[in-house]
Parts: C-alpha cells; sequence; structure tokens
C-alpha cells in the first residue's frame, strides 16, 4: 500500500489539511473499466463526495465530455445512485503508476473526494473537483 500526503494551507484557524491520495493495495481497490471514461473505487471507511456522507462505500465516476480543453464533465454514482454531474477541471499530469483516488480530510477525519487520476500513454490526466 502506498500513501502520498500534501499538506496544505487553510485560514489560519483551521488546521493544515492534509491530502490523502491513497492508491490500490488494500485502501482502495480502484477498478478500471475497458477505458478511461469510467473508473470504480471502494472506500472502506467513512467519506464524503461533495455534501454527500458515506460510512463506507463504493465510487463510480463517469467522464460524459469535454466541456472545453481543461473542463469534463463528469457524473458521479456512489453505491448504485447517482449524484449527479460535476464540471472537474483536467490537467495532463505526470504518468501516475496506477488510477488513484484523491481525497483530503475534513475536520471530523472523514475523507472527502477531491478528484482523481487515470493512467494513460505517455501521460495521465488528473480530474480535480471543484
Amino acid at each position: 500500500m502506498s500513501i502520498r500526503i500534501e499538506r496544505r494551507r487553510r485560514a489560519p484557524r483551521a488546521a493544515c489539511a492534509v491530502a490523502l491520495l491513497v492508491i490500490a493495495g488494500g485502501v482502495f481497490a480502484p477498478t478500471v473499466r475497458a477505458s478511461d471514461n469510467h473508473v470504480r473505487f471502494e472506500v472502506p471507511e467513512p467519506f464524503r463526495v461533495g455534501t454527500h456522507s458515506y460510512d463506507a462505500g463504493v465510487i463510480d465516476v463517469h467522464r460524459v465530455a469535454s466541456y472545453n480543453p481543461s473542463t469534463s464533465l463528469l457524473e458521479v454514482w456512489v453505491n448504485g445512485d447517482c449524484l449527479g454531474m460535476v464540471a472537474a477541471r483536467s490537467v495532463i499530469s505526470e504518468q501516475p503508476r496506477r488510477t488513484e483516488a484523491l481525497f483530503s480530510r475534513d475536520e471530523e477525519g472523514r475523507l472527502v473526494m477531491v478528484g482523481y487520476r487515470v493512467t494513460g500513454l505517455p501521460s495521465g490526466t488528473t480530474y480535480r473537483f471543484p
């Protein structure tokens, strides 16, 4: 299991948020289907997507369209329920070793999904939620 921790600055009163990049190997097990248009992450601990909170579950993200060169429209599903569409900033990124979910932690310690990265040749793509 590999974990990458990034520290980000917040408002002076808030503690520094820790962004966890957790990849397959026990904690999250992403399954990438035949195309990069669909990714799936199994999350075994409490998490949040947008304003929706879950004790554990499966996040499915479908890339529906490219709105413009730097924005993609994504359909987000959790535990089989469609949460709706989100416009995510998409950027070409350094080649990740595998598809990765991107999370930060809120004040209660719950994971908050902030995006994901997918592999591709010769580089990968990172999708960041607003």
